[in-house]
């Protein structure tokens, strides 16, 4: 069959219309000769048909017409089948557009949809951010009104402050007389006529207050004073305004002063013995350095100190190699080792060397006393040689003629002189520590209970003698300058700011690192001191930013411990760290306003401290009226916050500014530039980075150095060529290689400097021998005084650091990037090795627990880091050393809480007690649970802290349950239940203790006090006033009792730092007989009389006295000043037989070698007047206060209040004496010239009415007596409308000792007494 396409298309339409390819009639073959097979066959062809040929012409033939209805049938049935697919296909068609049109539909649905959503989001984040403006609008207008309500607040309390300041001093103008007469009497007459003739030796000027007849309460109401304060000692020194039990700022400024004045030996953290020793006496030194310098070294250690012996070998060979320079070289390290020694000892003999001589001038003979002096001298003949006539012997003698020196002589063998040496030196050691006795490393940790403190153990201790000395040597480090730079125009600025009224925020001095900003705040605080004294300035200056002076918690500690000070009984310094942060504005704001002067802080490098906008968010709150903040930053580093504050900007030096600073370092320096070398320096000098203060300066110091005399061109070219101070350093750096280097010490500059980088707060020196074991003195000396003088390194607390931030990132340039990093590394781990070895009992120092956990963090390592804070010893030194912040951010780093910390410590100790059981004591056991009870109590962990302190408890109880130490596990146990507000429980703890203490110490001691303080505060908590009243009575009655003499906690540090130095004052600096040592015997007998230690305030007031008289005589002021202060202290013993004797020979002194009305002739008579009448003596007393009396009028006149005050202790004695007809007039004169100058309502007429009412009643006269009582009474009112002021106990019918109540009477009763 064929397909449409085989046939013509005719006029007629065979083809159909309606579907195309299919004929409506069959047409006519053309060709009928064809058979039906052929034809049928081209049908199907494809071929070329010729015209006119039809499909009607092929059927014209004759066929079978059954095959015809076949080939048909097929044919329709074929068209069927093409017809119905055909038609499936449209319905297929039609099917698929339906859908079409439906997912087109859908689709531009989901699109509207998405499109609306998408509207919707942007409507909504357009509202979040709406929102969180107008939040944020909301936060500003709070914190505004905020500050604004906090400075009105502040302002207003200012004003208060002013009115009641104002208030008193009309009260104390309106008492003026009063005062002046009462202070007059009980110090000396002539003070209002001559105050600066008082003889400076008297401190110690009054036995006690002297009264008036029946009252003890007329000297309570005065201030207290050196002057009129009970039990004073005499000494000459700077501790005149000081009483024992003192607790005003004045006291703790007095103190601080104290401490600002000591020697900077005191102050440093290094102890260096240098070894003076020549060739022959080698073996001395090597039995000193190997069997006895790591037992100093390890004393030193556990007291926070480092220990350094130093000895130069020099054999003569060497010597004779020297050339004359290099002589010269040898002998300025051998003075500036010497010199830079706190102890100098010698081993010597018969031979010296070219620097033995030198070495003993300048290490004892020059001056001696400066320093501890040791010298062995060895028995010559002992070797047979004969004893050398020349240079050794006259240098043994003029040792011997200082007398000051401690001389081993005629030791045989060298193990035996090095003995005698290491007790003499390790016993000034001692001295230098402030130590009484040597406790081994490994005992020292269990001896810790029973030799300090609670509050000193466990982080209590508020005077942080290493951090206070850093900062005073990083202060005096800063100040140092040749060139003011004309900072003149920033001081006032400075000052403007200082003096500004009102609430002001802090002040920010900002410039590039180099610039001087170190330098100015340094030189405006010292000139700031001596300008305005009453104003207290606190600093702080910050090393790098990863060393303990940059953690901002620790700083605020720091200065929280120094404000404490300022405070009558401080509470116990917290480690807590978000405690810290919230309190601090609070103690600047109570000191602040105590102060007149306010509160000046002043923080160097504020961009270097860690975490500064964390921890120092208080510092864009208001601050306290009274405070000034002044601080400095790199402006690259400030936060956007800072940069709101008032801020002085240091510009680079002008070019007049350079000139000038260059010739001052030229002058200071003895090194003159020539005039062109001048002009080229200066005209380099043009970028920003040339025109700083310390480039300048490293580069003068730098063409001192290397000029040797003279500056060529081409060295000055040389170093010229570097544009900044960081190119001048690596030039320096690269220099001192190639002048210290060679062969044998190869890259030894690079190891140095790597140590330094990677430690946290330096490297000690003794560390760097131990790290490089091919560094000896000889290489160390001249590169160490090398690396200093060219501002490399510096010395810091006794380690070695960078001088400069520039010096750092010199070396991370030159010694720490691209191929040395794998040594950085190597070094990093070195260190951590070498203080990982001493990780036991006994060996763990502060040193170590700083450096260690920082260097392990630093390489990431947290299993070693965990490790190493589980180590007891560790957690206790930085626990105990107010570190917490820093142990709280080591376990965050390993991924613990503060709860996970707590669980690990407890497993540690438990585990401690489990391992150790037999060789730890069951009390260090103990400690050691209260010292982890007492850390979570101060972090908050009420609940993880029972464990351990009930635990502690427990192995207490079961060695003594009546051990004071188990009164403390009670107290503590009480304060965490009171703190978490279980009350009974507390209560139950607190009466434990109690009784426990009262057993062990009795009813009086100060540890009962404080627990009934303890108990007091927790039944006002609870609103059981009731129950409080008769425990706070009670601790009156302890405290009237016991009249406490300590030192406030505060002040211990200080005073056990000036005793130690006066412990060195007395062995080190003088001789065994001396006025000097006589001096500071007086002043360390008064520092243990402060301590309430008699025994030992005894003996040295007794030798001091004895050396005195041997020294000047009998007849001496200085005498008479032992005795005055020997005759207090046996009077304050109840020793008053000794104490009458001595004072009779002050007096006596006194009255020959001074004129009668001389203040302490006066003061003389009044103590040994007081004393008679303390004894009964009344006979031997009369004469010595009608002395007083007439004293005072010839002085005063005869109407002067300090006369009214004589003659009523006059009318005192006689009243005791019973002589009320003498003392009668005496009141009445008393009362009309206190009337006459102290006007009819003052307190102290009211005193004198009381006592001649008490005088009227004892003679019968009733009647006078009530109106002279209600004259009194009335007087008092009026009084307590304004304070509340004791009245007086004592009677004047019975003898001074006897003492009976005065019981209020109306005039009824009077009257109606018959008696």
């Amino acid at each position: 069959m064929g397909t449409g396409s085989s046939f013509q298309r005719d006029e007629d339409g065979d083809i159909s219309d309606s579907n195309p390819g299919v004929i409506k009639r069959i047409p006519i073959e053309l060709k009928p000769r064809r058979t039906l097979g052929g034809t049928l066959r081209s049908v199907g062809s494809f071929g070329r048909r010729p015209k006119g040929v039809s499909l009607r012409s092929a059927m014209s033939v004759d066929m079978d017409s059954s095959e015809g209805d076949k080939i048909r049938r097929e044919f329709e049935m074929y068209k069927i089948g093409k017809q119905n697919e055909m038609s499936d296909l449209i319905k297929k068609e039609k099917k698929l557009e339906s859908e079409n049109r439906r997912l087109r539909a859908e689709l531009q649905a989901m699109q509207k949809t998405c499109n609306k959503l998408r509207q919707e989001r942007d409507m909504a984040l357009d509202a979040e951010y709406q929102a969180l403006e107008r939040a944020a609008t909301f936060e500003q207008d709070r914190n505004k009104v905020q500050r604004q309500f906090k400075i009105f607040r502040e302002t207003k309390e200012s004003e208060i402050r002013d009115l009641l300041k104002a208030r008193s001093h009309l009260e104390a103008t309106l008492h003026m007389n009063g005062h002046e007469s009462t202070m007059n009497d009980q110090n000396c007459v002539g003070n209002s006529l001559d105050p600066g003739n008082s003889y400076p030796g008297d401190w110690w000027t009054a036995l006690e207050s002297e009264p008036s007849l029946g009252s003890m309460s007329q000297l309570q109401t005065l201030p207290r004073g050196h002057e009129i304060s009970p039990n004073l000692t005499d000494i000459d020194s700077t501790f005149t305004s000081l009483n024992r039990g003192e607790e005003s700022p004045e006291s703790v400024v007095a103190w601080n002063q104290v401490m600002l004045s000591l020697p900077q030996s005191s102050q440093y953290n290094l102890i260096r013995v240098y070894v003076s020793a020549p060739q022959n006496m080698q073996k001395e030194v090597d039995i000193m350095k190997k069997e006895f310098e790591p037992k100093l070294r390890d004393l030193c250690e556990m007291e926070g100190r480092f220990f350094l012996m130093v000895h130069l070998p020099v054999s003569e060979s060497t010597i004779n190699t020297y050339s004359d320079e290099e002589l010269l070289k040898a002998h300025a390290i051998h003075k500036r080792l010497v010199q830079d020694c706190s102890i100098f000892l010698a081993f010597f003999e018969e031979q010296t060397n070219l620097f033995t001589c030198d070495e003993f001038e300048l290490g004892h003979l020059n001056d001696p006393g400066a320093r501890s002096a040791i010298f062995c001298f060895r028995n010559p003949i002992y070797k047979g040689s004969k004893p050398n006539q020349g240079e050794a012997k006259d240098l043994k003698n003029r040792v011997n003629k200082t007398g000051c020196a401690k001389i081993i002589s005629n030791y045989n063998e060298p193990h035996e002189g090095v003995e005698q040496a290491f007790a003499e030196l390790k016993r000034t050691v001692q001295l230098e520590l402030g130590v009484d006795t040597y406790v081994e490393p490994e005992m020292k940790y269990a001896q810790t209970e029973l030799d300090m403190t609670y509050e000193e153990l466990c982080a209590g201790c508020q005077w942080d003698m290493h951090g206070d000395g850093e900062q005073r040597e990083m202060f005096q480090t800063a100040s140092v300058s040749t060139c003011e730079l004309g900072f003149e125009k920033h001081y006032e600025r400075l000052n403007e700011h200082v003096a500004a009224a009102g609430p002001l925020p802090p002040f920010l001095v900002s410039g590039i690192p180099g610039s001087g900003k170190s330098l100015l705040v340094a030189k405006w605080i010292a000139l700031h001191q001596r300008r305005s004294p009453d104003s207290l300035v606190l600093y702080h200056f910050v090393g790098s930013p990863a060393s303990c002076s940059a953690n901002a918690v620790s700083i605020v500690r720091r200065l929280t411990a120094l404000l404490m000070q300022y405070v009558t009984s401080p509470p116990v310094l917290t480690c807590e760290p978000t405690r810290l942060i919230e309190e601090f504005p609070q103690w600047l704001e109570r000191v602040s306003s105590r102060l007149p002067g306010g509160i000046i802080l002043v923080i160097d490098s504020l961009d270097k401290i860690q975490n500064a906008e964390c921890h120092l968010q208080w510092l864009l709150d208001p601050l306290p009226v009274d405070t000034r903040i002044i601080v400095t930053a790199n402006p690259d580093n400030c936060l956007p916050a800072w940069r709101s504050w008032l801020t002085l900007h240091l510009e680079p030096l002008g070019t007049r500014h350079a000139k000038e600073l260059l010739h001052s370092l030229n002058q200071e320096r003895n090194f003159p530039l020539t005039s062109e070398q001048e002009v080229l320096t200066l005209s380099h000098c043009r970028t920003p980075a040339t025109r700083l203060p310390l480039y300048l300066t490293v580069l003068i110091d730098e063409l001192t150095h290397c000029g040797g005399g003279r500056v060529t061109d081409t060295t000055l070219d040389m170093c010229l060529q570097h544009a900044d101070t960081v190119e001048m350093y690596r030039y320096i750096l690269e220099s001192l290689e190639d002048q210290h280097e060679d062969s044998k010490c190869r890259g030894i500059i690079k190891r140095i400097c790597q140590l330094v980088y990677v430690s946290r707060n330096g490297v000690s020196e003794w560390e760097l021998f131990k790290l490089l074991p091919d560094l000896t003195w000889v290489i160390w000396a001249p590169l160490c005084y090398d690396l200093q003088d060219r501002h490399v390194l510096t010395f810091r607390a006794g380690a070695l650091l960078f001088a400069y931030e520039q010096v750092q990132e010199a070396v991370q340039l030159s010694y720490c990037m691209g191929v040395n990093e794998q040594d950085l590394v190597a070094t990093t781990h070195h260190l951590i090795s070498y203080y990982s070895k001493n990780l036991k009992p006994g060996s763990v120092t502060a040193r170590l627990a700083d450096e260690l956990p920082y260097l392990i963090e630093s390489v990431g390592n947290k299993e070693q880091l965990r490790e190493c804070l589980t180590n007891l010893c560790v957690f206790r030194l930085l626990y105990t050393r107010g570190r917490c912040s820093e142990l709280l951010e080591y376990w965050a780093t390993i991924g613990l809480d503060k709860q996970g910390m707590a669980k690990v410590y407890f497993d540690a100790v438990k585990e401690v007690e489990e391992v150790y059981a037999g060789m730890l004591s069951l009390p260090t056991i103990a400690f050691l649970h209260e010292m982890l009870g007492r850390f979570l109590k101060d972090m908050g962990l009420l609940i993880q802290a029972v464990r351990p302190l009930q635990r502690a408890l427990e192995i207490r109880e079961s060695v003594d349950p009546d051990h004071p130490s188990v009164a403390q596990s009670f107290h503590l146990l009480g304060g965490l239940h009171g703190q978490w507000g279980k009350y009974s429980t507390a209560e139950a703890y607190y009466k434990q203790a109690l009784e426990i203490s009262e057993n062990a110490y009795g009813g009086d001691h100060p540890t009962v006090l404080k627990m009934l303080d303890s108990l007091a505060v927790l039944y006002k908590k609870q609103n059981k006033h009731e129950q409080a009243e008769p425990l706070q009575r009670r601790m009156s009655a302890i405290v009237k009792r016991s009249r406490p003499t300590q030192i406030p906690p505060h002040q211990k540090g200080a005073l056990n730092a000036l005793k130690k130095r006066s412990l060195q004052l007395q062995e080190l600096a003088t001789g065994p007989d001396s006025l000097e040592l006589a001096k500071t015997l007086n002043e360390l007998g008064v520092l243990y009389y402060l301590q309430s230690d008699t025994s030992n305030a005894e003996l040295n007031l007794q030798r001091s006295l004895s050396i005195r008289e041997s020294f000047l005589g009998e007849q001496h002021l200085d005498v008479a000043q032992s005795l005055n202060n020997l005759a207090a202290l046996y009077n304050d013993n109840k020793e008053l037989s000794k104490a009458g004797v001595l004072y009779e020979r002050v007096l006596f002194i006194r009255k020959a070698l001074l004129p009668a009305h001389h203040p302490t002739v006066v003061s003389s008579i009044r103590n040994l007047g007081m004393l008679y009448r303390k004894q009964g003596k009344y006979a031997e007393a009369e004469p010595l206060y009608i002395q007083a009396v007439e004293t005072k009028e010839r002085c005063l006149g005869a109407n002067h209040s300090s006369v009214a005050t004589a003659l009523v202790n006059l009318a005192v004695l006689y009243c005791q004496e019973s002589k009320h007809t003498k003392a009668l007039p005496l009141y009445e004169r008393a009362l009309a010239i206190y009337e006459e100058n102290l006007g009819p309502h003052h307190p102290r007429v009211a005193e004198t009415l009381r006592n001649l009412a008490v005088l009227r009643y004892e003679q019968g006269d009733f009647k006078n007596a009530a109106i002279l009582y209600k004259r009194a009474m009335d007087i008092k009112e009026m009084e307590t409308a304004f304070a509340k002021k004791p009245y007086s106990r004592r009677s004047s019918s019975g003898g001074s000792s006897v003492m009976r109540p005065i019981i209020p009477m109306s005039p009824q009763l009077l009257f109606n007494d018959n008696r």
